[in-house]
Order: structure tokens, then sequence, then C-alpha cells
């Protein structure tokens, strides 16, 4: 009878947990929240009290600018498992918000001060914008054939297909001709609804050899070949201009 009635508590204080959670007031935790010196690169999610399916979205700003959507658990800025890649921010203090939105229209916020430092250069022989014509065949799945346009600088590659569309990746300098895509760096508001940044495998790092001979670029596939083509269209030739 004891034991009947020890689970009969244990049940009754996991249901009145529950219930408490569901009609506490809408707030949200910030994984960036005491953190007042950010690396290069961290995770940043979005911790609010309520379930999901209470949940209509989560958004992080960065000094006051919306950057990212998130509408599923882990509310995660920038895809699930990505990072938020700090390159792109001047060198300094930026504020970072986490602003939870509940489905009876609730809000929550949560915001934290992180100093950045100062973006590391890229090789010196890197540095600059680059040019490569795209064949059909070499565009694949993923890519458009034309003139693509790179720019490489310490924020990371800017990377644009003809229709001057793309992203800017994440890139580290792993020995000295050997460099890892690790991903898009959002810099804008964008939903998760809509798709990837940069490809349908998110934030798979990508190795590239690297050689630069005059005025020309040689990128050449070093590792497993990622996005459906992405390598088909940076492995190559790349001109200086």
């Amino acid at each position: 009878m004891t034991r009947l009635i020890a689970i009969g508590t244990a049940a009754l204080v996991v249901a009145t947990g529950a219930a408490n959670a569901l009609t506490a007031p809408l707030s949200v935790r910030s994984t960036l929240t005491g953190k007042s010196v950010l690396p290069h690169r961290i995770h940043w999610l979005g911790i609010p009290n309520r379930p999901e399916s209470r949940v209509r979205e989560v958004d992080f700003l960065v000094d006051g600018k919306l950057t990212w959507v998130e509408h599923h658990r882990p509310y995660s800025f920038g895809y699930d498992g990505n990072y938020l890649v700090t390159t792109w921010l001047a060198q300094g203090p930026h504020t970072f918000t986490v602003l939870a939105i509940a489905k009876d229209g609730s809000r929550a916020r949560a915001s934290s001060t992180g100093l950045v430092g100062r973006a590391a250069s890229p090789p010196a022989d890197l540095t600059g914008t680059w040019k490569r014509t795209v064949t059909v065949a070499e565009a694949g799945t993923s890519g458009r054939p034309g003139v693509w346009t790179l720019t490489v600088n310490g924020v990371g590659w800017q990377i644009l297909d003809p229709t001057k569309h793309g992203a800017l990746v994440d890139v580290a300098y792993l020995a000295a001709d050997v460099l890892e895509a690790r991903g898009g760096i959002a810099t804008r508001n964008h939903d998760s609804r809509e798709g990837n940044i940069w490809c349908d495998e998110p934030f798979q790092p990508v190795r590239y050899r690297w050689r630069v001979s005059g005025d020309v670029l040689t990128l050449t596939l070093a590792g497993p070949r990622r996005c459906g083509g992405e390598s088909d269209v940076w492995a190559g030739d790349w001109s200086r201009g």
C-alpha cells in the first residue's frame, strides 16, 4: 500500500510541475548570457520555458537587428548545430538578444553584451577578389553556370553566383596550403523555414588545397564532396579581379 501511495504522489508532483510550466509567465534563456568575451564562433541557443507546441518562434537579434528566426527546438541560431560566427561584427561590444514569442502572443526576451575581438586576416596571397567562369557541367545540381565572384577578407569568403546571390562562408586555414569551409554566416533576417543558407547539408566542413600562382588561385578538393555540387563550383582556377 505504501509503495502505491509513493508512486501516486510522484505522479502528482510531476503532473503539478507540468501544469505550472504551462501556466507560468513566458520566459526565455540565452546561452550567451554570462559570456563577456565571445570566441570566433560559438553555439547560440534560445531556451523558452514552454513546450514547442506553445511557441510560435524564437528570434535572434544582434545590436537590435533581427538576424535569424527559428521555429523548432532546439532553437538555434543559424540551423541546428551551427555557430554564431563573429567575424562579420566590428571589434568591440555587441548586444545579443533572444526573443521568444508564444502562440498566445506573449513575449519574453533575454539580452547580454559580449565583446568581439578583431577578425584574423587571411593569408595575404588569398586576400582580394577572384572570378571564375563555371560551365554547365561544372555547375552540377546546386550551382549556376556563368561568372562567379569570390571575395576573401577577414570576415570570411563571400561567394556570389552569376545573379549576385550567395553567402558569407566561415573559412579556417588549417595548414600552409589547406583550408576548410565551415558553413554560412547569417548576417541578415533569415527564416529557418526558407531553406539552408548555403546547401542541403548544413555546415558540413569541406576541405580544399589552395595555391596562388601570379593572378590565378587554384582550389582542389581535399576531402569528402559535400553540398551536392559545392566543390564543382569552388574547385578549379580563379582569376584575380
